[in-house]
C-alpha cells in the first residue's frame, strides 16, 4: 500500500484543526453578535474555506496516491474517500455540504446569508 507523507498529513490536519478553532470561537458569540460584526462574519466564510480547501486537497491526494483516482469536484472527493472506507459516508455527506457551501461563499458572495451560515 502506498503511503501519504506524515508531515504532509500533520501539517494538512494543523490547518483544519486551526480553521475548526476559529469556527468554535465565532460561533460562541451570540448571532446578533456575531451579525453586528464584519470581522466575524468574513472570518467565519474564511475558516470554511479554509477547512474545505485543506480538507479536500487531503483527500485528493489520498485518492492519487492510494487509489489513483481523480475527482471533478470537491464534493466528490468526500464521496470517492467514503466509497474507499477512508471516511465513514456520514462524514463525506457533511463535508460535501460544506464544499457546497465554499463554492457558494467563493462565487456567489453577494448573496450569502451569514444568519444561515453561523446556524
Amino acid at each position: 500500500m502506498v503511503r501519504v507523507d506524515r508531515e504532509y498529513v500533520e501539517n494538512v490536519i494543523g490547518e483544519i484543526e486551526e480553521g475548526l478553532e476559529e469556527v468554535e470561537s465565532i460561533i460562541s458569540s451570540s448571532l446578533e453578535d456575531f451579525m453586528r460584526d464584519r470581522s466575524k462574519r468574513f472570518s467565519l466564510r474564511y475558516s470554511i474555506i479554509l477547512i474545505v480547501e485543506a480538507a479536500t486537497d487531503l483527500g485528493l491526494t489520498i485518492l492519487k496516491q492510494c487509489f489513483n483516482e481523480e475527482t471533478r469536484s470537491y464534493r466528490e472527493v468526500f464521496l470517492k474517500l467514503a466509497e474507499r472506507g477512508v471516511i465513514n459516508f456520514n462524514t463525506a455527506e457533511g463535508m460535501s455540504t460544506l464544499a457546497s457551501l465554499c463554492n457558494m461563499i467563493v462565487h456567489r458572495y453577494w448573496s450569502i446569508d451569514d444568519a444561515r451560515i453561523y446556524s
